[in-house]
């Protein structure tokens, strides 16, 4: 075969990468992700309906996003681990049964106990779906394209916060706690048909069945242990627990108590303003994803330290004024706040330009665990602060109480600024042997 002819028919083997069939997978997997995070914030607006159904304290209440986040947070590692054996396909239909499973659970519970294990459940699926579509898309769409689409994919699934703050709000007020998360289930079991018949792992794939990597579980593990040594990974993992917390804290759980008890708002402005924060979470995520690719050195820690910086300054002066506040300042603190949701997925640029790619799943699982640790910690600290005060149930929420709720927030924007300033210096001398040849 003459030389032409090798190029003309490696150009018909290689795959085509970022057409309307990489959307279309991209589509697919995208639906199990917006669900995941309608599951995830699913108590988000019904926090004080599920105080009043199962009769619980501030810190019981906690318990119930705690464990999920928890189990998130320990299942990534695990997960990547999975990813990068059985691929993305089978875990994000896997994931949607979990969280379908957990959702009934939350709907049929008779107690507490067993409704706290329903979201541990809806954690362990979650854990299997984010990671799996940033995998998929790297795998479908070429490289200069993949940070903007990761951009993308976690704001897209912002699409799921909007939907448990309104249409599963509607669905709760219209009929009952049971028949509204059993819809859920219902929606998940579909998704994971729709996923398991639609979507292929790689563009060379011709049929459902994925090649497993060479190799075994041994070498899984080996390629956990080299991401684990790469500065990257774990520079990716606090930025992750620094930038994100925050807003999660507000739309997850305490959002609605924080703003109904300091801001006098009603339900109907509070469940706005939380919806306002994923519009302009748009808006943060085409901007640092263009700053990111244009500067991927200097730019992404400037993203981290100013999006941190801001969310403290905001926070500290919500915190010595006296509320309400005014309508420009409450825009400020939602700027801030949003930033932190596109700010985080700077975790994954770090992690990916500084490992290999057959360790890319275990990298990003890592790296991806660092927020929800930190949201883990601040869900909990936030319901044990205000069962110290006495706040033991939804009508004790305060102003005063809910202010010193909120100050567990500091004590990690300090430890993770400072983990990410010395684990930077190290990074930044891989990135420049990569962009700068």
């Amino acid at each position: 075969m003459s030389e032409s002819e090798n190029r003309t028919h490696s150009s018909e083997q290689s795959p085509r990468l970022g057409g309307g069939k990489a959307y279309a997978m991209w589509g697919v997997a995208m639906a199990g992700y917006v669900f995941a995070v309608t599951c995830r914030s699913s108590l988000s607006a019904t926090g004080i309906e599920a105080a009043h159904h199962f009769g619980t304290t501030s810190t019981a209440l906690s318990m119930f996003l705690y464990l999920q986040l928890f189990v998130y947070a320990i299942m990534q590692i695990p997960a990547g681990v999975l990813l990068d054996r059985f691929g993305a396909r089978k875990l994000i239909a896997t994931g949607g049964l979990f969280m379908a499973v957990g959702q009934a659970l939350m709907a049929i519970a008779p107690v507490t106990a067993l409704a706290i294990i329903g979201r541990g459940i809806v954690g362990m699926g979650d854990a299997m779906t984010f990671i799996s579509v940033i995998r998929l898309v790297s795998a479908w769409f070429p490289f200069r394209q993949v940070p903007l689409m990761n951009q993308l994919t976690s704001m897209l699934g912002g699409m799921g916060q909007i939907i448990s703050i309104y249409p599963f709000v509607w669905l709760l007020d219209l009929t009952n706690w049971q028949i509204a998360f059993l819809s859920l289930t219902g929606v998940g079991v579909c998704i994971a048909a729709a996923v398991l018949m639609g979507v292929r792992d790689d563009p060379r794939q011709t049929g459902r069945h994925h090649e497993r990597p060479q190799g075994g579980l041994r070498a899984a593990m080996g390629g956990l242990k080299a991401a684990l040594k790469t500065p990257g990974t774990f520079c990716g993992f606090w930025v992750h627990a620094t930038t994100w917390f925050s807003i999660n804290m507000m739309n997850q759980l305490w959002g609605f108590p924080f703003l109904l008890a300091v801001e006098h708002y009603s339900r109907a402005q509070a469940s706005a303003y939380l919806a306002i924060g994923m519009v302009i979470n748009v808006a943060w995520a085409l901007i640092m994803g263009r700053v990111a690719g244009i500067h991927p050195i200097h730019g992404r820690a400037a993203i981290v330290y100013i999006t941190v910086g801001a969310q403290m300054i905001c926070w500290t002066i919500l915190l010595l004024t006296p509320g309400p506040h005014p309508t420009w300042f409450m825009v400020l603190l939602l700027l801030a706040m949003s930033s932190g949701g596109p700010a985080s997925n700077i975790a994954f640029d770090f992690a990916r330009d500084t490992n290999s790619p057959a360790n890319l799943g275990a990298a990003t699982g890592f790296a991806n665990t660092g927020g929800f640790l930190s949201s883990a910690i601040v869900f909990l600290g936030v319901g044990l602060l205000l069962d110290a005060q006495g706040a033991t149930n939804p009508n004790l929420y305060t102003d005063h109480v809910m202010r010193m709720a909120v100050l567990i927030q500091y004590p990690l924007w300090i430890l993770g600024l400072t983990a990410f300033t010395i684990m930077l210096p190290r990074t930044i001398r891989i990135l420049r042997t990569r962009f700068d040849r």
